[in-house]
C-alpha cells in the first residue's frame, strides 16, 4: 500500500503540472495533440472532442503536453499555423510555461490549507519547559515554568510568537511571570551557526492546543509555510554545500522509493505531506533558468523575441545541447547516488 500511495502521489503531481500547461494552452486557443502521464507505449488512451489524445504510460517518471508546432519550435521555419505554439504571442507562451509550476505550488498551498483547517493547528503556551545548558537563557536565570508575556515589547500569546517577535535581534528584553511575580530580563543572545540566528536557548514541554476549523489561522499558516519552506531549503542546501555533504542529501525517484517505508505513507498525513514537499520542489525546479526546463524556455523565448525571432541556429543548438547535458548529468548523478549510497 505504501508504494501504491507513492505512485499515486507521483501521478497526481505530474497530472497537475501538465494540466496547468494544457489549460492555459486551451485558453489561448492553441491545439493540444497529446496529454501523457508517464512515458513509453500507452497502456490506456482516449481521444476527446478537441482531438487531444489522453494517455497513461507505464514509466511514471514524468509526463508531457504536446502542443501543435511545439516539436519544431526551435527550427527556423517552424509551424506558424493558427493554433500552433509559435503563432502565440510572447506573453501567452510565458503564461503556458509558468502554468505548470504555478499549479504545483497552488495545489501544495491548497493541501496545506486543508491540513491546517481540518487536522488543526498545534500551538503551545509560552511556558518554558526546558532551559538548555550553556545557553543565554541559563546564564541569565530563566527557569522552567516561567511564562513569557512579551519579547522586545511585543505581546506573546503562544510559543511560536517568540521567534517572530525576536526576529534576528542580538539583544532581548523579556517580561516574565514567575509564580505570579512580574520579572524583566534584558540580555545578549548567543549565535547558533546551525540555524544562522541568535537563540535564547529554551523550548516548551507543554501539551499542544489543537485549533481546528480556524479559517484565518489556516490561511495565514499555509501562506507563511511556502516562503519559509523555500528559505529553509535554500539554507539547508547552502549548509550541505559548505559541509561538502550535498551529494548525500540529494534524492531522486529511486531514492524516494527506497525511503518510502520511512515516510508514513500508510497514513493520510504522510501522503499529503509528501505531496506538498514534492509539489513545491517540482514547482520551483521547473522555473530554474536551465535550458529545456520551463524557466529555460522562458528565457530563450524572451531573448529570441529581442532578436526578432532570428537567433542564429548555432545559439539554438548550444541551448539544446547545454540543456540535454545538464539534465542528463543531474539524472545520472542523482540516480547513481540513489542506488549506491542511499
Amino acid at each position: 500500500m505504501i508504494y501504491i500511495n507513492l505512485l499515486l502521489v507521483f501521478i497526481c503531481i505530474v497530472f497537475i503540472h501538465e494540466f496547468g500547461h494544457y489549460l492555459f494552452a486551451r485558453i489561448f486557443k492553441a491545439e493540444v495533440t497529446d496529454f501523457s502521464i508517464g512515458f513509453g507505449k500507452p497502456i490506456f488512451q482516449f481521444t476527446d472532442k478537441n482531438n487531444t489524445i489522453w494517455k497513461i504510460c507505464p514509466i511514471p517518471l514524468g509526463g508531457y503536453v504536446k502542443i501543435k508546432g511545439l516539436d519544431t519550435v526551435f527550427q527556423k521555419n517552424s509551424n506558424q499555423d493558427p493554433g500552433s505554439f509559435q503563432s502565440l504571442k510572447l506573453y501567452q507562451k510565458i503564461f503556458i510555461l509558468l502554468a505548470g509550476s504555478v499549479f504545483n505550488i497552488l495545489s501544495a498551498w491548497i493541501a496545506l490549507f486543508c491540513i491546517f483547517f481540518f487536522f488543526g493547528i498545534a500551538s503551545f503556551l509560552p511556558i518554558i519547559g526546558t532551559v538548555m545548558d550553556n545557553s543565554a537563557a541559563q546564564e541569565n536565570d530563566l527557569r522552567v515554568n516561567d511564562v513569557i508575556i512579551s519579547v522586545n515589547n511585543v505581546q506573546v500569546d503562544e510559543f511560536s510568537d517568540i521567534p517572530r517577535a525576536l526576529a534576528n535581534d542580538k539583544f532581548i528584553s523579556l517580561l516574565l511571570d514567575r509564580d505570579g511575580q512580574l520579572i524583566e530580563k534584558n540580555f545578549e543572545l548567543k549565535f547558533n551557526k546551525e540555524i544562522n540566528r541568535y537563540v535564547i536557548g529554551i523550548s516548551t514541554n507543554s501539551d499542544p492546543i489543537i485549533d481546528k476549523f480556524n479559517l484565518n489561522k489556516s490561511l495565514q499558516n499555509s501562506l507563511e509555510f511556502i516562503p519559509a519552506y523555500y528559505g529553509a531549503s535554500l539554507n539547508f542546501l547552502k549548509k550541505s554545500y559548505d559541509d561538502n555533504t550535498l551529494g548525500d542529501q540529494l534524492a531522486g525517484p529511486v531514492g524516494i522509493v527506497k525511503m518510502a517505508d520511512q515516510m508514513m505513507l500508510d497514513k493520510i498525513r504522510g501522503v499529503i505531506f509528501l505531496f506538498i514537499v514534492i509539489s513545491l520542489f517540482v514547482g520551483i525546479f521547473n522555473l530554474l533558468p536551465i535550458p529545456l526546463l520551463d524557466g529555460g524556455h522562458i528565457i530563450y523565448f524572451i531573448i529570441s523575441k529581442i532578436f526578432s525571432n532570428s537567433l542564429p541556429e548555432l545559439v539554438t543548438r548550444i541551448y539544446i545541447a547545454t540543456g540535454l547535458t545538464i539534465i542528463s548529468f543531474m539524472f545520472i548523478f542523482i540516480t547513481f547516488n540513489d542506488i549506491f549510497y542511499k
